[in-house]
Parts: structure tokens; C-alpha cells; sequence
């Protein structure tokens, strides 16, 4: 990695993952313009990133209320006098804890174990569909002005992220799966990366390759399991408050 800041003019070896950040020019992200007019780096530096995302400020109910819930619950627990919450309130909290996710130190520990001992490989008939998937790309990249240029270094950044899926899968070889989530990251990506005008056109071609949103029945499960939390926790505050008004009486 060739490094040019604040007089220092260097390159580094670099054997790992890179991941990048960047703040668009005047502060806050033009939607009108393409992601090289927003960012001041150069397309030969853009394409040796496997993915681009544009992390942009939308109002969105689920992921709003999420982000709330984890401020609020941080707060809550850095606050001095936490440590004299109960064994029912941290129950209570643990009850609503999302059960999907999984512990960070069994997590690190599982990245770990896949790391080392497991190595998928793709199938020929897989290098196939990642062609025809690259040469479409190609293509729309070439009517598209302004966009981001796909080069061969995305084909191998298809080939990573397929292996990379499957490895978190803990499986010997790629399937159909695997392939298809690298394809719709990079293809997200890359829509992400024109501008506005032109990403519902590129989402209308591409639909059947794109992941589809959250839908309504998500926004719905989402309303329920906020309805549930909020119901547990009522219960549980109810239930302190009545043994607190026990042991003093």
C-alpha cells in the first residue's frame, strides 16, 4: 500500500484485509453524483476494493429503533450506578436480547476455526455463472457513465466472496448460495455507486441478481417482536415492583 500523508511518502507490505473509510466532499453525500465525483480517490484505487458501500443517513423504522434500543440499553449499563441493578432487571434484559445472536468470544473463536481448517473450492459449472455474471456487469458498467469501471479484479472479488460465504458455512466446496450472496453484494455495490438517476434503472435490469428489501411482512414481524420486548419488560418491572413492596412491608 503506497501511503502519501502529512509529508510522509511511503509503501507498506500489506498481507491482510483492507478495510477503507471515507468522508464524501463538502461533508455529506450528493446522491446526483456518481461515488468517484463524491470521493476524491481515483477509479485504479476504487477497483482494488472488492465492495464499495455508500453509508448514507435514511430514515428507516427498524433500523432506527435498533440503533435506539442499543444506545439507550449502552447508556444504561455505563451508568455509575448500574451495578445496582437486580438479578430480575438483568434477566428481564436478558430475555430481551435478541436470541439470533451469537456471543463474541464464541464468535471470534468460530471466524478462528473457519480460518484454519476450512478451504472451499468452486465448481465449474459455478466459474461459469460468475462469467456470465461478469460479462452483464461489464456491460452495464459501459453504458452507464460516470459509474465505477468493472475490471477483472471484480470476477476475483465474485471468486472471494463465494469461498469467504461458504467458509463461514463451514463447507468443503461452493454452492449455489454462496454465489449468489457475492454476486448481490457486488452487485449492491455497484448501484450503490452511480447516481441516483441511474440506480433505479441498473436495480430494474439487474432485479434478478439484487437482493430485495425489507418488505412489508419484515416491518410487521419487527412491530410484533418490539410489542413482545416492551410486553416482557412490563411484566418484569411489575414483578420487582412487587417484590420491592413485600420486602418492605
Amino acid at each position: 500500500i503506497s501511503i502519501s500523508k502529512a509529508g510522509i511518502v511511503t509503501s507498506l507490505q500489506a498481507r491482510c484485509a483492507v478495510i477503507a473509510a471515507a468522508n464524501p466532499i463538502g461533508g455529506r453525500y450528493d446522491a446526483s453524483k456518481s461515488f468517484s465525483e463524491n470521493v476524491e480517490l481515483s477509479d485504479p484505487i476504487l477497483s482494488r476494493f472488492d465492495v464499495l458501500c455508500v453509508v448514507r443517513d435514511v430514515v428507516d423504522q427498524e433500523n432506527d429503533a435498533r440503533l435506539a434500543d442499543f444506545v439507550v440499553d449502552s447508556h444504561a449499563k455505563n451508568h455509575p450506578e448500574a451495578a445496582g441493578i437486580t438479578e430480575e432487571e438483568e434477566e428481564a434484559r436478558r430475555a430481551n436480547a435478541d436470541p439470533d445472536l451469537i456471543e463474541q468470544g464464541l464468535l471470534c473463536k468460530y471466524i478462528s476455526y473457519a480460518k484454519q481448517h476450512c478451504r472451499p473450492r468452486l465448481q465449474a459449472g459455478d466459474l461459469d455463472k460468475l462469467a456470465r455474471v461478469y460479462a452483464e456487469l461489464r456491460r452495464e458498467s459501459l453504458a452507464t457513465p460516470g459509474g465505477i469501471p468493472i475490471a477483472v479484479r471484480h470476477l476475483e472479488s465474485l471468486i472471494r466472496m463465494s469461498e469467504a460465504h461458504a467458509r463461514m458455512h463451514l463447507r468443503a466446496t461452493v454452492i449455489d448460495e454462496d454465489i449468489d450472496v457475492a454476486i448481490r453484494v457486488l452487485l449492491e455495490g455497484f448501484v450503490q455507486s452511480q447516481r441516483l438517476s441511474a440506480q433505479k434503472q441498473l436495480r430494474r435490469r439487474l432485479r434478478r441478481f439484487i437482493a430485495k428489501s425489507s418488505d412489508h411482512s419484515q416491518l410487521l414481524q419487527h412491530l410484533l417482536k418490539s410489542l413482545f420486548r416492551d410486553q416482557v419488560r412490563l411484566e418484569a418491572m411489575k414483578a420487582v415492583g412487587r417484590e420491592r413492596g413485600s420486602t418492605e412491608q
